[in-house]
């Protein structure tokens, strides 16, 4: 945990104009400084820098924010990533501070890099291991790649065991850090004779390992995994995301193969934006840390059975996602490794270039099931295409793509959405006609409610009364609503910080971005008229809305003869009724 005063320390010693510039040339504009926006195509400047408030705003796409939002959204970190590159940039050690359980992780890292270190020496310097090396170089993998994989050997026996011990990590933490495994009433090395793959997190830290054989062994699995543990959860990770996330950006897609190796070796031969899914289906974990690069995924998995049903459950996870999904169809027998060991990169790119959409190839894998000139065929057929259809957000593309199946099945279009509508009638998102989101009205917030939230962001007097005399349901606009939320029960104390240091405290990138809106909108009055009338203005419509339904109660009851009830209702009326009056 990195404490709140450090970040406002840093925050105060960096110049966003200076951050901001080091990314995208600016332009003097009055006080401010403006540029096209680096987050969205634009060909006039929308993208505004104000050094007095140390705050950015992009006023065509709405992303906002101060020095620390700005590297979150160009450099695609974390919060706590950004807050340490500042950190860095400035020479400036963060004092963490950490429980128990921190260190304890703390200690796991440490010790899996140690371990990733002994493997990849004992690959490099020990000659026994000349054979492996071979292998390796065999399967396309040089030395270079080796050693920017960090890729290792473990021998058989202990020695990593003995080893660590000797460095005096306990036999908890070898255990915790899923290096050995108990056995006979002792303790042996998990991986043995297998090249080591080591799996990094997006900061380069080793979580854990993935172990293959390169030999046959009777009875020995083909590879075995680091135990799940408190740094290492395969569904969060992605293989290879550290080596190949400037390259995801830069290209504004990513590869996805399933194995190692499948991403190693494409990788080695110069595709770049590749990634592997750590032998396991696509989970929502490691999609979300997707979404911090690209929305456009191209799916490359085996060719056999088990690869095609996994590309089905990945496309339908990934559609409701709202990402792009486009998928490669790999010849029979091939996998991205052995494809490009024997075909070289422009094969594989080649293919790249052929992928299909999720339409395409999940019909040509029905047809293959069913019987298209079959009335049942054309209706499991049907049945399992809406199914996928109704991941999309999009009412366009779901029109679109019952376009197509209506050619492809040579069945009329109306019949296919009246089916559709059937089967998901009771789904938010059933497809009707199609209605573009810039054609869409959306409600802006209001200027009583922007009045509220700039006196809540920049008078410590303001924000004891908004909290007296105001709830967050009062704000109609949801984000203004969300935004006061979080002010309210993350400040029992009023606050009186400069604009940069309130996004200092904020890792919501919508809440930081609203705010940032909020603040570099000079338009919105600061006078105490204009804070009275707004507060006055939330709460008698609120008690407006408390006596209506007083009244349809009073109503109720005095239909239904309940005089005791009536009773009561009037009086709560009354005391209402004096709120307001007094307010």
């Amino acid at each position: 945990m990195i404490p709140q005063s450090f970040i406002d320390d840093i925050q105060s010693r960096t110049d966003i104009v200076e951050i901001i510039s080091g990314y995208i040339p600016l332009k003097r504009s009055g006080r401010n400084f403006k540029a096209n926006c680096p987050f969205h195509g634009e060909k006039t400047p929308s993208f505004m820098v104000s050094p007095q408030k140390q705050i950015f705003h992009c006023f065509g796409c709405g992303e906002g924010g101060g020095a620390i939002q700005f590297l979150m959204l160009y450099e695609k970190l974390s919060f706590v990533e950004a807050v340490e590159l500042l950190a860095k940039r400035l020479g400036t050690e963060i004092p963490y501070q950490k429980n128990e359980k921190d260190k304890f992780k703390d200690s796991l890292y440490e010790v899996a890099n140690e371990a990733s270190l002994i493997f990849h020496q004992n690959l490099l310097e020990d000659k026994t291991t000349q054979p492996v090396l071979e292998y390796l170089h065999q399967r396309g993998i040089d030395s270079e790649i080796i050693k920017k994989f960090r890729i290792g050997y473990s021998s058989g026996r202990n020695p990593l065991l003995t080893v660590l011990r000797q460095k005096g990590y306990s036999l908890e933490t070898l255990e915790k850090a899923s290096l050995v495994i108990s056995q006979g009433g002792g303790y042996r090395d998990l991986f043995r004779e297998r090249i080591m793959f080591p799996i990094f997190d997006v900061r380069n830290r080793v979580l854990g390992f993935g172990g293959r054989i390169w030999r046959d062994i009777e009875n020995a699995p083909k590879y075995i995994n680091s135990l799940e543990n408190a740094l290492y959860s395969k569904r969060d990770h992605l293989f290879g995301l550290n080596f190949s996330k400037d390259d995801i950006i830069k290209n504004d897609a990513i590869i996805i193969t399933e194995g190692y190796l499948d991403m190693i070796v494409p990788f080695t031969h110069g595709v770049r934006n590749i990634v592997a899914s750590l032998g396991t289906a696509l989970t929502l974990e490691q999609i979300r840390l997707i979404r911090r690069y690209t929305r456009n995924i191209i799916l490359v998995f085996d060719a056999d059975k088990a690869g095609q049903l996994a590309t089905l459950r990945a496309v339908d996870l990934l559609l409701e996602n709202d990402l792009q999904v486009k998928i490669v169809r790999l010849p029979g027998g091939f996998d991205p490794d052995s494809l490009v060991r024997e075909r070289g990169s422009d094969g594989f790119l080649q293919l790249i270039d052929k992928k299909v959409d999720f339409f395409d190839f999940k019909t040509d894998m029905l047809k293959k099931t069913h019987d298209i000139d079959s009335i049942e065929g054309k209706t499991k057929i049907a049945q399992e295409i809406f199914s996928t259809i109704n991941k999309l957000s999009s009412e366009i593309e779901k029109y679109e793509y019952i376009k197509k199946l209506s050619s492809s099945l040579h069945v009329k279009e109306e019949i296919l959405i009246a089916e559709f509508r059937k089967v998901f009638s009771k789904d938010n998102r059933v497809v009707s006609a199609p209605q573009p989101e810039f054609l869409v009205s959306k409600d802006p917030v209001s200027i009583t409610e922007k009045v509220l939230l700039k006196f809540m962001f920049t008078n410590k007097k303001a924000f004891p009364l908004i909290r007296k005399n105001l709830r967050e349901e009062d704000f109609i606009f949801p984000l203004a609503r969300k935004t006061v939320s979080y002010f309210l029960n993350n400040y029992p104390e009023p606050v009186d910080m400069t604009a940069n240091a309130i996004l200092g405290t904020i890792e919501d990138k919508e809440i930081s971005s609203f705010v940032s809106k909020i603040l570099m909108d000079d338009d919105i009055p600061l006078d105490k008229e204009a804070f009275k009338t707004s507060v006055l203005k939330l709460r008698q419509r609120r008690l407006k809305g408390v006596k209506d339904h007083l009244r349809q109660q009073m109503r109720d009851a005095e239909k239904s003869g309940d005089n005791d009830r009536l009773k009561i209702l009037i009086d709560k009326y009354g005391k209402v009724n004096s709120e307001g009056q007094h307010a």
